[in-house]
């Protein structure tokens, strides 16, 4: 029996979804205490106190976190506490079980000065968020049976940037993107294909799963627009320098796999 932590996460619903058409036995966690039941256990790191699993796991996926870059800067402490300390907390209780744990992470555990890290390179991240993601890879590579995923920026359909790019294409707006500021992006579905692989075999170890590109923001605002049948000529070039990002955001995304 598989367990997701973060079952409410963009990650988990896509997980849950995908096991349950291949008709593999999961729970999948809630942080809506009002819709928790035996299959859909109610966790929230914000609280550890109230979790109360019946179930001893063979393995569990932990998609649970605070990701926005700025939250994180803005509250280090409060997000401290749910990526690293307690999402070891749980991690630790459900290994001592007898669990294999896998953890997603993120590239930003690296600086973003080179391109294609390695699994093994040393790490030296920028931003709050990549530390916390950082210091939680460390302490879940302590645990006896455990994998630890690094993702590059996951996209599917509905993701906001998207929603928010085409809302304002179809009214004639025109949107500004980032000239110098990359992403590497990566479809949902093959992170998930790589989810399911390593839960089911168990496998040891830190894996990358990466876009096959680094690509400033302003070129992927204009490769979608010309994709939706809407003008390159409604992007315009901006820079995260005129911007309110702190810190500086990595210059390299893609992650050797």
């Amino acid at each position: 029996m598989h367990l997701i932590v973060g079952g409410d996460s963009v990650i988990g619903k896509a997980l849950g979804n995908y096991w349950e058409k291949n008709n593999i036995d999961f729970h999948s966690s809630t942080r809506n205490l009002g819709l928790s039941s035996k299959t859909k256990p109610y966790i929230d790191l914000e609280n550890l106190d109230l979790i109360n699993l019946d179930y001893s796991y063979d393995s569990i996926i932990l998609c649970a976190a605070v990701s926005k870059l700025d939250e994180c800067e803005k509250y280090p402490n409060k997000t401290r506490d749910i990526n690293v300390v307690n999402t070891f907390k749980l991690a630790q209780k459900l290994s001592n079980s007898g669990a294999f744990v896998l953890f997603l992470s993120t590239n930003h555990v690296f600086d973003g000065k080179t391109p294609f890290r390695k699994t093994n390179d040393k790490k030296n991240p920028i931003n709050e968020y990549g530390k916390q993601k950082s210091d939680a890879e460390d302490l879940i590579s302590g645990l006896c049976s455990y994998g630890i995923l690094r993702l590059t920026k996951v996209i599917y359909p509905n993701l906001p940037l998207f929603l928010e790019w085409n809302k304002k294409f179809s009214n004639g707006l025109k949107v500004k993107a980032f000239a110098d500021m990359t992403l590497s992006p990566i479809n949902i579905s093959r992170v998930i294909l790589q989810i399911n692989y390593l839960m089911k075999n168990k496998i040891n170890g830190i894996f990358h799963c990466s876009g096959n590109r680094d690509i400033s923001y302003y070129n992927y605002a204009c490769e979608y627009a010309k994709q939706h049948s809407f003008s390159e000529n409604l992007v315009e070039m901006a820079s995260y320098r005129d911007s309110k990002i702190l810190p500086p955001p990595p210059r390299c995304t893609r992650l050797h796999i």
